[in-house]
């Protein structure tokens, strides 16, 4: 028996606001179908997130209508960016299931996204009840504490020892790939969707044999470089070898870069920026693709600023407005602005 696993599509997202970017998740979405199509798998799991909006436009939708070649052998869970995905695939002819049953008594039990881990965890509980884990394929999309170390408040979120007792774990949410004791599985996003997602994009598939023995595999998908660096020659490289443009945020000195260096990169580059640390502090916040609860997101934007050495209001500006990025926008273009004119002042 074959699985074939994909998650955190987020079909419409447009990371940098750059179209092309936007294009490269439908291009890897579809690059997807057809390798899993060749793979022939017995199931596709979609572990949530397959739209990035709460309402998908056409284009999400014809793109997401690709899957109904594979309509009689889906399994989904929805996640944090699509409560009303069942009725898309109610269109396919694809009615949602918390469990089904597979060959030789094994089971796939599926779990949605809920704000509030302690939901999930009762749900699990309720999985048990019915199914003997150590039978049982358990899919979530969820914060899992061991991929992501930020998260320090051990009883607000997923732990491995959660779900230790289960045969298979699959978890997305979080869009880097993991593989944990060869157990618990983050599959992790197919296209790269900001600064953090450095490793190779993966497809990911579960070959299972006639004994229910699990043997996790995966087909890399070519994506996009996103890289940061304040090394030149490194940028150099990437140009040469790269057959799409890389978006490249540089962090070296601006004064560093010759004038023709720097044609060579906004040229060569689908995004080129020089970037100061004070911006680079408030594109990684502003632009994270982690979701995170309200319970620990004080904790780590304290966390997180504190690394730096950043004036105190800075971090009165993000701690007072952290539930409206709105607001924190303008607050932030003020404090830039204020930092830029005491700069100067003190170079005159």
């Amino acid at each position: 028996m074959k699985i074939a696993i994909i998650s955190d599509i987020h079909l419409e997202a447009k990371p940098y606001n750059l179209i092309e970017k936007q294009q490269d998740i439908y291009n890897t979405f579809i690059e997807a179908i057809r390798i899993i199509k060749k793979e022939n798998p017995d199931l596709v799991i979609i572990a949530g997130d397959l739209f990035d909006n709460k309402k998908p436009s056409f284009l999400s939708y014809y793109y997401a209508n690709f899957l109904s070649i594979f309509s009689d052998k889906i399994f989904f869970i929805e996640g944090n960016h699509e409560p009303k995905v069942s009725e898309f695939f109610k269109t396919l002819g694809i009615e949602k299931k918390e469990i089904i049953s597979l060959k030789n008594n094994l089971y796939i039990a599926g779990i949605d996204y809920y704000h509030n881990h302690n939901v999930i965890r009762e749900k699990i509980k309720e999985i048990r009840s019915k199914l003997n884990p150590k039978e049982t394929i358990l899919v979530l999309h969820a914060n899992l504490l061991e991929a992501m170390p930020f998260l320090k408040e051990e009883d607000k979120y997923i732990s491995i020892k959660d779900i230790k007792d289960f045969k298979f774990c699959i978890i997305a949410h979080f869009h880097n790939s993991n593989l944990i004791e060869n157990k618990f599985l983050i599959p992790g996003s197919l296209e790269r969707l900001d600064i953090t997602n450095q490793d190779e994009r993966k497809l990911w598939f579960l070959d299972i044999n006639e004994f229910n023995e699990i043997k996790p595999y995966y087909h890399i998908i070519p994506t996009r470089k996103i890289i940061q660096t304040d090394n030149k020659e490194e940028i150099i490289k990437i140009l040469r070898i790269e057959k799409l443009k890389p978006i490249v945020f540089y962090t070296g000195k601006p004064e560093d870069i010759k004038p023709s260096e720097l044609i060579l990169f906004e040229r060569k580059c689908l995004l080129f920026k020089i970037k100061r640390k004070v911006e680079e502090t408030i594109d990684d916040l502003l632009n994270t693709e982690i979701q995170i609860t309200r319970e620990n997101l004080e904790d780590m934007i304290l966390n997180f600023l504190n690394q730096f050495e950043i004036d105190e209001k800075l971090k009165e500006i993000f701690m007072k407005n952290f539930g409206n990025i709105d607001i924190a926008e303008k607050e932030l273009e003020g404090w830039i602005n204020d930092f830029e004119t005491d700069r100067n002042q003190q170079i005159i």
